[in-house]
C-alpha cells in the first residue's frame, strides 16, 4: 500500500499530466469569448480543431540544418520585416492576430497550434517532462542517483529528431511527440546544435529572446523534483536549476524555480497547504504591468519581438514595490473579482496577462490555487477557460493541488480522457518506484 507522502506525489504527477492535455485544445485563445465560441466550456477532453482564430505559428521560423519539423515545416513560414512596414496600416492589420503580430492570413486560415495532435495528448512541453520521467525511472531503477545532464539532454535531442511519421500508432507519443508547435526554445537549441555548439550549452538566453522565459521551463523540472523530493531543500533548488539550464537559460524561470521547489516538498510532506501556498507567495512581487498593458506594448510594436530591448526588460524584471504577490491574491481574493479582471490579455482588467512568461503565469497558478483550495476540478477548468499560456499554467497548477488532494480527487473521467492513460500511469509509478530510495 502506497504511503500518504507517495500518494500525493502521484496525484501531483498525474494532475501534473492532465491539467497540460485538458487545456490543448484551448491553448493561446487571448479572447475567453472566443475560446467559449469556438470549444464551449473546458469540462473535458476535447480534440483541437484544425484552425485556430487567434495562432500566430506562421509568423515564426526556424533556420536550423537539423530537421525537427518534419511534415510540420509548412507551418514555419516567417516573415520579413521590412515587407510588413511596407503594407498600408489597414493590411498590415487585417492579416495580424488580435495581440497584434503579423501571420499573413485572416483568422479562418490560420493553423491550431497542436491540430496534429489527439483528444487526449500533450504538447511537446509535457512530451519532454515524461521523456524525463521514463528517463530517471531507468538510470535510478533500484534505488540509484544516475542522473546526467549530459545523457539527458542527448535523450532530448534524439526524441525531437524522431519523424513522428515513422511511428504512426504512437499514441502514447513515446517515440515521437507529433505536436505541430514547438516553442522557440526548442527552436534556437536546435539553430545553436545545428552551428556545431555542445548540446550541453545549446540552450537560448532570455536576454536574447524574452520568450525563453515561458513557464515551460519550469514545466521541465517537476519530474526531476520529484524523483529527488527527499534532498534538503537547497540541494533539491541546485538539481532543478542544473536541469532547467539544460533548454532554458532564464533567470526569472530560475527564479520560479526556488518558489515552486519548498513548496512542492512541503505539499508533498503534507504541511499545511494554505501556509505552504502563502509562503511561496510571499517569496513573489506582483509584475507591475498587467495584461491590457502588455497588449498594448504589443500592438505599437508589431508584436514582443520587437519591442525595445530595455523596455522588454522593464517589462519582465519591474514588480509592485512594497507588496508580496500573497497581500495581491488575497486582496483579488476578497473582492471576489472576476477571473477576467485577475487574469488576461484584452476583456477586463487583466490584472496578471495570460502570456506565457512565467512572472506573470506563476501568478496566475498560485492565485488559482489559493483561490480554489481543494478543488482540482473547478481550478483546472477555470485555468483552460482563462485562456492564454493554459497549458503550462495547468501542468504546474495540477502538480500544486494534486500535491494536496491525494489521487482519490482526480476527475476519473479527465484521467481515462488522456491518449494513453495507462502509460501515464505505469511511467508516474515506474519514477516513484525508481526514485524513493536514489532521493533519500
Amino acid at each position: 500500500m502506497a504511503s500518504d507522502d507517495e500518494d500525493r506525489v502521484r496525484a501531483s504527477l498525474q494532475a501534473f499530466v492532465v491539467g497540460e492535455a485538458l487545456a490543448m485544445p484551448v491553448h493561446w485563445f487571448y479572447d475567453p469569448v472566443k475560446l467559449e465560441q469556438e470549444y464551449g466550456r473546458v469540462d473535458k477532453m476535447m480534440a483541437p480543431k484544425r484552425s485556430h482564430a487567434e495562432s500566430f505559428m506562421t509568423s515564426m521560423e526556424y533556420k536550423g540544418s537539423i530537421d525537427i519539423l518534419f511534415d510540420k515545416a509548412v507551418f514555419y513560414e516567417g516573415f520579413d520585416i521590412e515587407h510588413i512596414k511596407s503594407l498600408s496600416k489597414e493590411d498590415r492589420e487585417a492579416l495580424s492576430s488580435d495581440v497584434g503580430i503579423f501571420v499573413n492570413s485572416g483568422s479562418d486560415e490560420r493553423p491550431h497550434y497542436h491540430l496534429s495532435l489527439k483528444k487526449g495528448q500533450n504538447t511537446a512541453n509535457v512530451c519532454v517532462a515524461r521523456l524525463l520521467m521514463r528517463y530517471l525511472a531507468t538510470v535510478n531503477k533500484g534505488g540509484k542517483d544516475r542522473y546526467d545532464p549530459k545523457e539527458f539532454i542527448e535523450a532530448f535531442r534524439d526524441y525531437m529528431t524522431t519523424d513522428p511519421r515513422e511511428h504512426p500508432d504512437d499514441i502514447a507519443q513515446i517515440k515521437a511527440h507529433n505536436d505541430a508547435y514547438l516553442d522557440v526554445y526548442v527552436r534556437k537549441f536546435f539553430e545553436n546544435a545545428s552551428n556545431g555548439l555542445p548540446l550541453t550549452v545549446c540552450a537560448y538566453d532570455q536576454r536574447d529572446r524574452w520568450s525563453i522565459g515561458s513557464l515551460d521551463g519550469l514545466v521541465m523540472a517537476v519530474p526531476l523534483i520529484a524523483a529527488y523530493r527527499h534532498e534538503p531543500e537547497a540541494f533539491l533548488v541546485g538539481r532543478a536549476l542544473e536541469h532547467q539550464v539544460l533548454t532554458h537559460r532564464s533567470v526569472t524561470i530560475s527564479a520560479v524555480v526556488t518558489v515552486l521547489v519548498p513548496l512542492l516538498q512541503q505539499l508533498w510532506r503534507g504541511e499545511d497547504p494554505d501556509k505552504a501556498l502563502d509562503a511561496a507567495m510571499d517569496k513573489m512581487r506582483p509584475p507591475a504591468i498587467t495584461g491590457p498593458q502588455m497588449l498594448e506594448t504589443y500592438k505599437a510594436n508589431m508584436g514582443p519581438d520587437y519591442i525595445p530591448k530595455w523596455d522588454k526588460w522593464d517589462q519582465h524584471m519591474v514588480s509592485v514595490p512594497d507588496m508580496t504577490l500573497r497581500e495581491l491574491v488575497h486582496d483579488l481574493i476578497a473582492q471576489d473579482k472576476p477571473l477576467q479582471d485577475v487574469a488576461g490579455f484584452h476583456r477586463g482588467e487583466g490584472r496578471f496577462s495570460t502570456t506565457c512568461y512565467c512572472e506573470q503565469a506563476m501568478s496566475i497558478v498560485l492565485f488559482l490555487a489559493t483561490k480554489y483550495g481543494q478543488d482540482l476540478q473547478a481550478a483546472l477548468q477555470a485555468n483552460a477557460e482563462l485562456g492564454g499560456h493554459s497549458t503550462a499554467r495547468g501542468a504546474i497548477l495540477g502538480a500544486i493541488i494534486g500535491a494536496r488532494v491525494g489521487t482519490d480527487a482526480i476527475p476519473r473521467d479527465w484521467l481515462a480522457g488522456l491518449a494513453a492513460p495507462d502509460q501515464v500511469i505505469n511511467e508516474i509509478d515506474a519514477l516513484l518506484g525508481a526514485s524513493t530510495k536514489a532521493a533519500r
